[in-house]
């Protein structure tokens, strides 16, 4: 029979795997039932609570949940961005595993640039949410100084549309690149 610590392992490895590739492990619902299932397991459900209260808070959240607000905040649904949100808040919580330790001096300004062009800047990416396929859209994470995350979100054809910190009003917290500000 398993051990409380290998359930944990398990949920562990479930979560980061589902906000990574969250159209293959069923979207927010699931990544929100794993975060429900470990905050109990490390007996923080009023942490996690209070968490989710800010998420609604800051506008990072709605009715429909992250995903409604990503939806208001860009006029389109976004699973990658949707995960970022709750990326964010697994780091915070001690919950995800990044892939590689690298840092980034800050984040990229108001410009255009590729997907080729963030990873020759700041090395592979800790964390890579949605698929490889340039036809769809995705979110590479890179801590900054601080150990916050900043996240890159790239259009279809690996354009990137905005950088985002989790800090702050959910809108305020993009910054648009001319290509995302044309979308």
């Amino acid at each position: 029979m398993p051990s409380f610590d290998d359930l944990r392992r398990y949920l562990l490895g479930q979560l980061n795997a589902a906000v990574r590739r969250p159209g293959m492990y069923g979207g927010e619902a699931v990544i929100l039932t794993l975060l429900d299932a470990l905050a109990f397991a490390d007996d923080r459900t009023d942490r996690w609570q209070n968490e989710l209260e800010a998420l609604v808070k800051r506008g990072a959240a709605n009715a429909a949940m992250v995903s409604g607000a990503v939806h208001e905040a860009l006029g389109h649904r976004s699973e990658d961005v949707m995960a970022s949100v709750y990326a964010d808040l697994a780091h915070r919580q001690g919950w995800l595993s990044l892939d590689a330790d690298s840092r980034i001096p800050g984040v990229l300004g108001e410009r255009d640039c590729l997907l080729d062009d963030v990873i020759a800047e700041y090395g592979e990416p800790p964390l890579w949410l949605g698929g490889t396929n340039p036809k769809y859209s995705k979110t590479l994470g890179y801590p900054d100084r601080s150990g916050s995350l900043v996240f890159f979100h790239f259009m279809p054809e690996m354009r990137l549309m905005a950088t985002r910190r989790g800090e702050g009003g959910f809108r305020d917290s993009f910054v648009f690149t001319p290509a995302g500000l044309s979308r």
